[in-house]
């Protein structure tokens, strides 16, 4: 496959458009020094949230504050075609993406590309209040103070979250992500060889943030943005924890868990074909008290030690936060599905655990039938959010 040459100044472009924040919708004349609000277009984009066994994809468009979504595939991709997030099969990923743009009527002529690895690298970090030119450079310094790391090879964007005030002064509270340049530039060249022109770069967390301000409820729970929440998405190779706010994402943190881990636990006790593990695991396991037969018991003990360092986590958290309680967890993807795991991480944790099972706003009036599995395209939906 033919690559066409990489601007890595445009990738650069790509970045901004997604991870700061809102005042990218305005730009600074600094000759007269007024204010121009950036003209908002009207277009539908495809969007994609690449993960390490299956690729959601959206279609919809984001217009003067409305998002519309046309049409959501869930595809399975090649084994290893994605590892921790970084393209490792880019011939198969594009023919495989491809067929699917081509057999269910894409027409989207923009792309967005969206996912979470650990390796982006995100921080939250106290530095003097400083001009905004002097930003940049006084984040790189911070974070090369604690991480061995060389950030040319990382792409640096950083976000205002607050200010801080102390006798020593008003200091600024900044989060920091750091996105690898070589996965970046891959899924660059992901759009570009779909025929598709690049648009934007969101990791999943942020794509969550932008979702969880433009809806009102989830299930039959309004959210109330005051509250402290968690989000864990729970994928195939990670859990990917998500505190949030006043509408704001204040912690993540990834754990190196997930589905394919108790795949192989099954595949290997129980002989279970691979291919059936998936119905087996939605169907046949039930994590209610009354129900734990061997089948059930078999994970549990994995489980456990899941909801031990998510307890872990949340109250790192806390502690971080001056006492700030987490009043509820929502738990997402594919092995959320276990039969009444939200009722055991309720009973382990102490903590109101809900399955996402309807985004109301989202699919009030849609064509789209995805039954309860709208929670597969939380991240992809979000990243849709043009701010």
């Amino acid at each position: 496959m033919v690559k066409l040459n990489f601007d890595f100044s445009k990738l650069k472009d790509i970045m901004n458009m997604d991870i700061k924040d809102l005042r990218n919708k305005l730009i600074i004349n600094k000759k007269n020094k007024s204010i121009k609000i950036k003209k908002e277009k009207k277009r539908r984009v495809v969007a994609f949230d690449i993960g390490s066994t299956n690729i959601k994809i959206a279609e919809g468009m984001y217009y003067k504050g409305t998002l519309s979504v046309e049409k959501l595939i869930d595809v399975a991709i090649s084994s290893k075609a994605i590892i921790d997030g970084s393209i490792e099969k880019e011939e198969i990923l594009v023919s495989t993406l491809q067929k699917v743009l081509t057999d269910n009527g894409i027409t989207a002529k923009e792309g967005i590309c969206t996912n979470n690895s650990s390796l982006i690298i995100n921080r939250e970090i106290l530095i003097p209040d400083v001009k905004e030119e002097e930003l940049d450079t006084v984040v790189r310094y911070e974070i090369q103070q604690y991480l061995p790391i060389n950030l040319d090879d990382y792409v640096l964007q950083m976000t205002m979250i607050g200010e801080e005030f102390s006798d020593d002064g008003k200091k600024l509270e900044v989060r920091a992500i750091a996105y690898p340049e070589k996965m970046a530039r891959g899924y660059y060249d992901l759009l570009i060889a779909l025929n598709l022109k690049p648009l934007a770069l969101d990791v999943n967390y942020n794509a969550l943030n932008k979702l969880l301000n433009y809806i009102d409820s989830i299930n039959e729970y309004e959210l109330s943005l005051q509250e402290s929440v968690a989000f864990i998405d729970m994928g195939a190779s990670s859990l990917d924890v998500n505190i949030y706010n006043n509408g704001t994402l204040k912690f993540t943190r990834i754990i190196k868990a997930g589905g394919k881990y108790i795949d192989d636990i099954l595949y290997e006790s129980m002989n279970i074909p691979l291919e059936d593990i998936e119905y087996f695991k939605t169907h046949n396991i039930d994590l209610h008290e009354k129900e734990l037969d061997f089948q059930n018991s078999i994970i549990v003990d994995t489980l456990d030690e899941w909801i031990d360092k998510i307890e872990k986590i949340i109250q790192f958290y806390k502690t971080k936060n001056f006492g700030d309680d987490v009043n509820k967890i929502f738990i997402y993807g594919r092995t959320s599905r276990i039969k009444n795991l939200e009722e055991y991480i309720t009973s382990r944790i102490g903590i109101e655990t809900v399955k996402i099972k309807n985004i109301p706003k989202i699919m009030r009036g849609s064509s789209i039938d995805v039954g309860e599995n709208i929670d597969n395209f939380i991240n992809v939906i979000g990243s849709l959010i043009r701010l």
